[in-house]
């Protein structure tokens, strides 16, 4: 009798997560508490509900009735992700009476929770790269539908219901490459900002060729390659450094795993899809020179462009002050999700917005201390030395694809923070670590190469 329940709360759960994929990038909000500190960004402070944690909420209710009624206990994973995925929360809660904004210290505390509920959940439930396909497809679709059409019609499309921001190359704060003596619009979906949208799309595209390594009919190839190129087009075009080098260090080491794997198909299928990429990316990419070489550091644009040099001056004033707080209290540090009004409090007079430093692990150390950047760094190391731990037997291409996407987070991570702090990063950082510990640890997660 409770089989036929069971199965109706799974297949429900099911479409509750892949709906948390789809939204991960999308910044439509509600605001549960206004909470002001001028001059930070509000969203740094603010009590927000977003579309993505509708999904996540209503996924971890159906799935605990599941399991109620199955009277399961779900595993946890390798002990190297258990830990961190447990231990960051609690140290949250325990630094959280130190920190300088305890309610906002909670609230962050809260959401790390619930990450940890989305880590058990796909540990547990997503068993196959199949299960991504359709979530993954919709996130690939819909955002760079909307981030193309941006970057051709160089504004917003009116779609501020859906949680565009209104955008002109002209106004001041909006995102843009300067280039040729024109401010050329970057393509933001419906996210945040370009770097955003550039990360959620590389990674999705990682789990898309994840999924194509196991596909077999022609029509998901055509789809998968459709795809790819609508994707790996508006990541060029939202112009985002961090995400072209993690996309292109993720895709390489795939490839160079997946080479050693028999039978050869999984490889053959990555490399077509990478190449299905560039034939789309190719003319853009020719049309689109000028910008791309300025993001590069074309005829030192990082000191001869203004908009890059304020951009690295300010990365850099941010890492300087961040280490300034991390070594004004190392052991507790200012409390989870507060380091930008601790920042306004350690440097009152400051030229840039106040903001997290751009370096994931420097931004754990400063929040949580030493203790928490150990976590953060046992949860970044760990997969790396359980993939060695296997090697003589081999990796399955779903475990090679799930170590990729590690590799690409741990990548954007280096010269980002929405990973550690803001909802889009934090679902696919512990979507990552989930999918890694499944695929280690189900009975096709090693191979013989």
């Amino acid at each position: 009798m409770r089989d036929r329940p069971s199965a109706i709360l799974s297949r429900f759960a099911r479409l509750a997560f892949g709906s948390t994929i789809v939204l991960a990038p999308l910044r439509w909000r509600l605001t549960l508490a206004a909470r002001p500190i001028p001059p930070v960004y509000r969203d740094y402070s603010d009590f927000l509900l977003y579309a993505s944690d509708l999904g996540m909420g209503a996924t971890l209710i159906l799935w605990a009735s599941q399991l109620a009624l199955e009277r399961r206990r779900p595993k946890v994973g390798p002990w190297y992700l258990a830990l961190p995925v447990a231990g960051l929360p609690a140290l949250g809660l325990m630094t959280a009476i130190g920190s300088v904004d305890p309610p906002l210290s909670l609230y962050h505390v809260l959401r790390l929770v619930l990450l940890g509920g989305l880590y058990l959940y796909v540990r547990n439930e997503v068993r196959s790269p199949s299960q991504l396909a359709i979530p993954v497809a919709g996130l690939l679709l819909t955002q760079s539908a909307v981030g193309v059409s941006q970057f051709l019609a160089q504004r917003s499309l009116g779609l501020e219901p859906l949680g565009e921001l209104a955008l002109d190359p002209s106004w001041s704060g909006v995102s843009v490459v300067s280039a040729g003596g024109e401010r050329i619009l970057r393509a933001y979906g419906l996210s945040d900002h370009p770097n955003i949208l550039g990360g959620c799309l590389a990674f999705s595209l990682i789990l898309l060729a994840t999924w194509h390594g196991e596909a077999e009919r022609p029509s998901q190839a055509a789809l998968a390659g459709g795809l790819t190129g609508l994707g790996a087009l508006a990541l060029l075009l939202s112009f985002s450094r961090a995400a072209w080098l993690a996309l292109a260090l993720g895709g390489l080491f795939a490839v160079a795993l997946l080479s050693r794997v028999r039978p050869a198909s999984p490889v053959r299928r990555w490399l077509g899809l990478q190449a299905a990429g560039l034939i789309v990316l190719l003319p853009f990419a020719w049309q689109n020179a000028d910008a791309i070489g300025v993001r590069l550091n074309q005829e030192s644009s990082f000191r001869q462009v203004a908009t890059e040099r304020r951009s690295l001056d300010e990365r850099a004033a941010l890492i300087a002050a961040a280490n300034q707080i991390f070594a004004s209290d190392p052991l507790t540090g200012v409390g989870l999700g507060a380091f930008p009004a601790a920042m306004l409090r350690a440097v009152p007079v400051y030229p840039y917005d106040y903001q997290p430093p751009h370096l994931v692990l420097l931004e754990a150390s400063a929040e949580l201390g030493v203790a928490g950047a150990l976590l953060f760094l046992l949860a970044t190391l760990g997969p790396w030395f359980g993939l060695w731990s296997v090697r003589r037997r081999g990796w399955s291409p779903a475990l090679i694809g799930a170590s990729a996407l590690l590799l690409a987070l741990t990548v954007v991570g280096l010269f980002d923070y929405y990973p550690w702090l803001l909802p889009p990063g934090r679902i696919f950082q512990w979507l990552s670590w989930g999918l890694w510990a499944s695929w280690f640890e189900s009975p096709a997660g090693a191979l013989h190469a």
